[in-house]
């Protein structure tokens, strides 16, 4: 399949010592080729060359230094007409076009996702957060990392299953009598040496890929990620009540502490209501603080947390 070439154009700006504006034509690494007192007159060179050229030509449009958009060869001639009857002044004409959006521009990117901002961390500073949770002096790491692990394992599933010599299909009888035969001694067709026979030692639903973590090492790694995001002013003391389940009305609320843009947002709540509605949200977690995971934790950038939750931990940590 032979490629499509695209030859690129460009049309530029430029004053002289008198301020008097005019317009260089050239085509892509080359060098100028013609320089015109009038914008009109530019653009037909370009539609000129495009009607004689056999690929595909765009002409992009520049004014001070900056990209203003690009035009094909029909949009070229829509260009011209415009310009004519509106008889634009050169020193206005690619203004014009980019305001009548004549010209074409690529879609702006999405903005990406924020991170804890120096107003929300000022914002979330509060001194009243309990020490013994959220101010422990010695960070433990290495608690933080095995309860993750803990915490993968224990969602991970026995769901990988083969059939034994009990479970396949097929005749249970002697295959061949047990001597002067010359073959080897077999009782079952169903013998893992055989083919369509049973697996001997495959996996079974009976296996349990669960790690033990002592009960110190998960609470120290606990708080030790509770002080990290309170380390980094991100733990924000609030209770969202909202009268129904509504992800819009959850949004004005995130909007309201500027959150709304973070990457990931994890609320403490038991509210069914604030459950539901951050369902369709994919920056929004909801978790209960009774099953608080170290690993949403540690991802979270801002931790919403209500004042009874806070004193629930504080017990923990008695």
């Amino acid at each position: 399949m032979a490629s499509v070439i695209v030859d690129k154009y460009y049309i530029s700006e430029t004053f002289d010592e008198n301020r008097n504006v005019s317009f260089t034509f050239k085509k892509a690494k080359e060098e100028v080729s013609g320089h015109f007192a009038n914008f009109i007159d530019a653009v037909n060179e370009f539609i000129n060359i495009s009607e004689k050229s056999q690929n595909i030509t765009h002409v992009w449009f520049h004014r001070d230094g900056k990209f203003r958009g690009s035009v094909n060869l029909e949009k070229a001639r829509i260009i011209a007409n415009r310009v004519s009857e509106a008889k634009v002044e050169n020193k206005d004409a690619i203004e014009y076009i980019e305001k009548e959006n004549l010209v074409d521009k690529p879609m702006p990117k999405a903005p990406k996702a924020q991170k804890v901002t120096k107003e929300v961390q000022e914002e979330n500073k509060n001194p009243n957060l309990p020490k013994s949770v959220f101010g422990i002096e010695k960070i433990y790491a290495q608690s933080i990392f095995d309860a993750i692990l803990a915490e993968r394992a224990s969602k991970r599933l026995a769901t990988h299953k083969v059939k034994s010599r009990g479970e396949v299909s097929g005749t249970g009888k002697k295959p061949w009598a047990q001597k002067h035969t010359g073959n080897a001694r077999a009782g079952s067709l169903r013998s893992p040496i055989f083919v369509g026979g049973g697996r001997a030692f495959g996996p079974t639903t009976e296996r349990n890929y669960e790690l033990k973590i002592n009960k110190k090492a998960r609470r120290n790694a606990l708080f030790s990620a509770l002080t990290m995001l309170a380390n980094a002013s991100s733990v924000l003391v609030r209770n969202y009540k909202l009268e129904s389940i509504s992800t819009r009305a959850l949004l004005v609320e995130l909007n309201k502490d500027n959150l709304i843009n973070l990457n990931n947002i994890l609320i403490v709540t038991s509210d069914e209501i604030i459950f539901k509605s951050a369902r369709n949200l994919p920056n929004v977690h909801t978790t209960k603080v009774t099953s608080l995971s170290i690993e949403a934790l540690v991802a979270a950038d801002v931790l919403v947390i209500s004042e009874k939750d806070i004193e629930y931990l504080e017990g923990m940590a008695k």
